[in-house]
């Protein structure tokens, strides 16, 4: 059985491919950025469940696209964009979500989204104050691999 496998592994090859995609993790969400040597935007991505049919196994994967903030040391006088670039962050971070969704979506029968990813902002999170975007994608798979005699 190599579903699980695979799985990560287009979601890794779609993100490798995103010109704006630095740095790709599979870690827990806490632990996404405690590597000090972290490059941005990082994508992580978790499976955070599976359901195993007779014909289908279906992965929820938890995908959180993240910049990090810059102040400017210029004050600004726009109180709608602020003193930063917390607005750049979730557009860069929303338009990865949404390549690798399209992408993903795309493939056909290996590979079938589920629904429709609702993504969530993540502003100032983790310790580096990150902003960016959170996701679930429920992706699908054909359940082939096993068969009973």
């Amino acid at each position: 059985m190599r579903n699980y496998y695979e799985v990560l592994e287009i979601l890794k090859t779609t993100l490798e491919a995103d010109p704006l995609v630095t740095t790709i993790t599979n870690e827990d969400t806490e632990s996404i950025d405690l590597n000090k040597k972290n490059l941005y935007p990082i994508v992580d991505m978790v499976c955070t469940g599976a359901t195993i049919g007779t014909q289908t196994i279906t992965f929820n994967m938890l995908i959180t696209a993240v910049d990090i903030r810059e102040h400017n040391n210029v004050p600004s006088t726009s109180k709608f964009v602020g003193n930063d670039n917390k607005q750049d962050n979730l557009n860069t971070t929303l338009a990865i979500l949404n390549r690798l969704f399209k992408t993903i979506a795309a493939l056909g029968d290996e590979f079938t989204i589920i629904g429709e990813p609702t993504p969530e902002p993540v502003v100032f999170d983790f310790a580096n104050q990150l902003d960016g975007w959170q996701m679930t994608l429920v992706v699908e798979t054909p359940n082939t691999e096993i068969s009973i005699c």
